[in-house]
């Protein structure tokens, strides 16, 4: 008896046999008749799904796909003239734009993006005035193009004036660091005053006594090295290279045949007498009051220097944070050809002064505006691609996060923003704003701020 299996095997044969009578009017073919229908089903599917694909990508790269002319939140850029375009609902017109940071700024969005579109989906909505911002930025630096490393300001005396160059960013690697090799060296600048430059910080000396003061230092014979205002302004400054004040001169004090002001010494220490006893001095504080017009060379009075009454006044700045050099400084044995100055200082090597270091070159910056009071350096260096967003470094008074924002780009110009929400807007909202030091911010030109307020503004000039 046949089974269950072979009963349906049976059925299903005869069941082939009828549908191919029918199909092919043949009821055994060599092929099935459904087969080649299946096959074509199959590959008109893939054909199918490989043309919506396609139509896909072709969206993406053309910006076609789904791009609404009418949408606030993204800046348009037209395809074949690369002309930009931003939708404003205030007045439901499409608006040219200026620059690419305009367009930004006047988007809806929080963070616009930038689509691409065809003029024929643009010429389909009415046309409003140009709008943005004269001279802002059309071209911005990615946020992984950003730099976070410290900023440096060059001195370069080989031309017939000194020109100073700012390097945003770049690192210096060779040269001598002042500050390693325990020297110092005396410069001018433009306006005839001089410094002594030393341990990172720059100590003038004042003109009335400025020879006297060279030649109680034995520096008489060195001649100081022309710098430009941009540079000597950015090194910290210490205090003037001069005599300590003192509480007060001449009269008797009442250590009994000593004359308040005058220097005493043992042959290997020096002090000062005050009205109620001596205050102890440094070497170059010894010596600058040498200086001093009507000054006298100290006396030496031997071993009764150790038995004299210690002043309560201390004259003395060794170990203060604002303190001269205590013993006369070496200067370098050669005249440099550039000196770099790298702000902040590292405190680990103290290498913010380094002579004759290899930089790149900078971009003029003639002619560009500057903050009221500030002197600008005479060129900049950005590396091509990249920039910064910079905020002045926050000090005692001015707490962390309330300074002016601003971006700098590969133009050499910083762009402050209106408010550091715009940080998003501009496509840096992960970004945090890196502190420098105001002398090195002060020297780059000023570009227009960026304020939405202002990029609004139809028919900028």
């Amino acid at each position: 008896m046949p089974s269950r299996q072979d009963q349906l095997h049976s059925y299903q044969y005869s069941l082939q046999r009828v549908v191919a009578a029918l199909v092919t009017h043949d009821p055994d073919p060599a092929r099935s008749p459904l087969r080649r229908a299946g096959m074509t089903a199959l590959v008109s599917l893939l054909i199918a799904s490989l043309a919506v694909g396609a139509a896909a990508v072709y969206g993406l790269i053309t910006g076609n796909g789904n791009v609404e002319p009418r949408d606030p939140n993204v800046v348009f850029q037209e395809k074949g003239t690369g002309a930009r375009f931003v939708y404003l609902d205030s007045d439901q017109k499409l608006h040219p734009v200026l620059n690419y940071a305009s367009g930004l700024l006047l988007a809806a969005a929080q963070s616009p993006k930038l689509k691409s579109v065809s003029p024929e989906k643009l010429a389909a909505v009415p046309l409003g005035d140009p709008v943005g911002i004269p001279d802002a930025p059309d071209s911005l630096p990615r946020p992984g193009s950003l730099i976070v490393d410290r900023w440096s300001v060059c001195n370069d005396n080989q031309g017939e004036n000194p020109r100073s160059t700012l390097l945003v960013g770049d690192r210096l690697a060779d040269g001598t660091v002042l500050s390693r090799a325990g020297r110092g060296f005396l410069v001018r600048d433009p306006e005839q005053q001089v410094y002594l430059v030393f341990d990172n910080r720059r100590f003038a000396i004042p003109g009335s006594r400025l020879i006297a003061t060279l030649r109680v230092l034995r520096w008489a014979d060195q001649q100081p090295w022309p710098v430009s205002l941009a540079w000597i302004n950015a090194v910290p400054p210490g205090p003037d290279l001069a005599a300590p004040d003192l509480p007060a001169s001449g009269g008797r004090s009442a250590l009994g045949d000593f004359e308040v002001g005058q220097l005493v010494t043992d042959g290997r220490q020096v002090a000062v007498i005050l009205a109620d006893g001596a205050a102890a001095l440094t070497d170059v504080q010894a010596l600058l009051m040498q200086a001093v017009p009507g000054a006298a060379r100290p006396l030496d009075i031997g071993a009764d220097f150790l038995r004299l009454r210690q002043s309560r006044t201390v004259i003395s700045d060794k170990g203060r944070p604002d303190a001269l050099p205590a013993t006369v400084p070496p200067l370098l044995d050669r005249t440099p050809v550039r000196a770099c100055l790298t702000l902040p200082v590292d405190p680990r090597n103290g290498d913010g002064i380094r002579i004759d270091p290899a930089v790149p070159a900078g971009v003029g910056v003639t002619g560009a505006d500057a903050a009221p009071g500030a002197v600008l350096a005479d060129q900049v260096h950005v590396a091509r691609g990249r920039g910064a967003l910079a905020v002045v470094a926050a000090s005692p008074s001015t707490p962390a996060g309330s300074g002016t924002v601003s971006l700098v780009t590969d133009t050499g110009l910083q762009y402050p923003l209106a408010s550091r929400a715009l940080l998003t807007k501009l496509g840096y909202g992960d970004v945090r704003p890196r502190q420098i030091p105001a002398p090195l911010i002060s020297l780059l030109p000023l570009g227009p701020a960026l304020d939405p307020a202002r990029a609004r503004q139809t028919n900028p000039q």
